[in-house]
């Protein structure tokens, strides 16, 4: 499934849970009094106390991206510039990978709570490329083997405040805005042999690229429980605009969860963070990370 599809998929089930936990909550508000019951663990969330839960998490995404390079100083050309477009899944990054840290916080009191959610990485990956270089008038042609290593280590953040439009005893609904920063450090090392009627000859350096985005991010997120109370779908999308470098990105995650008595629950989701447009002159040109993630929520 392509970027776009996952994207109107992924957009439309947003917009049925929506339907759906706005429907339930104005059911609930609208249905005629009951007697006395236990609250549900929702009403626990909205009982007037703060609440505090971090949720460390592992998520396992296939990763889409698009680095520009430029080979400088070739005889008698002024050199040669192209796209290295890569996809990694799991496993072939997991052994790869130096370093990592995933988690979430979320604060609320009533109807406004503010959350945050960070991920860091430290991976290394290899890439070939070939091309063909056309000389003067193309009656002469060089060909390039191109091999590349790269460091790349981003470490993606966001901080947001939200309130809840509708709430019922087993689903609500948050608007939210917010800040999501992202800066990709990037080290890529080039091998290239150029290959001509005269011979070939090799050269090769290094290429260093610091990209750092600040987006304005809004969106809407709630869950809805289901059954007996325990178990739950979660929802969250947003939209994002750069306030530093031009781009734009968006973010969207549903799955399941099961919430114990205790208040601690487990995740399963399905996740994805995409960002599209950079300038021309940006190394990092496309970054999409889409996959599972499995995480549990703890009470502070």
């Amino acid at each position: 499934m392509n970027l776009t599809k996952r994207f109107a998929a992924l957009s439309a089930t947003m917009v049925l849970l929506f339907v759906a936990a706005t429907v339930g909550v104005r059911a609930q508000e609208t249905a005629a009094p009951a007697p006395a019951a236990s609250p549900t663990l929702m009403d626990r969330e909205y009982d007037g106390q703060m609440h505090i839960t971090l949720a460390p998490y592992v998520w396992l995404p296939t990763v889409h991206g698009s680095v520009q390079y430029t080979v400088p100083n070739l005889p008698r050309h002024a050199g040669h510039s192209g796209d290295i477009n890569f996809t990694t899944s799991p496993a072939d990054y997991v052994s790869k990978l130096n370093s990592a840290a995933m988690g979430a916080l979320d604060v609320r009191k009533g109807g406004f709570d503010v959350f945050g959610d960070y991920i860091y990485t430290n991976a290394t990956a290899s890439a070939n490329e070939s091309a063909s270089i056309g000389g003067p008038l193309g009656r002469r042609q060089l060909q390039l083997a191109l091999g590349t290593s790269a460091r790349l280590v981003p470490r993606i953040w966001e901080a947001a405040a939200g309130f809840t439009v509708a709430r019922g005893h087993d689903a609500d609904l948050s608007i939210f805005l917010g800040l999501r920063e992202f800066p990709i450090n990037l080290t890529l090392g080039y091998n290239a042999t150029v290959t001509g009627r005269r011979g070939s000859f090799t050269t090769n350096g290094t290429v260093l690229s610091s990209t750092l985005t600040n987006d304005v991010i809004t969106g809407l997120r709630g869950k809805a429980f289901f059954g007996d109370g325990h178990i739950f779908v979660p929802y969250y999308i947003d939209f994002g605009t750069s306030t530093g470098v031009n781009n734009q990105t968006w973010e969207g995650y549903t799955g399941a969860g099961y919430a114990f008595n205790h208040g601690q629950s487990l995740l399963l989701t399905y996740r994805t963070l995409n960002y599209f447009a950079f300038p021309p002159n940006v190394a990092v040109q496309k970054f999409n990370m889409s996959g599972p993630l499995f995480g549990y929520t703890f009470n502070l």
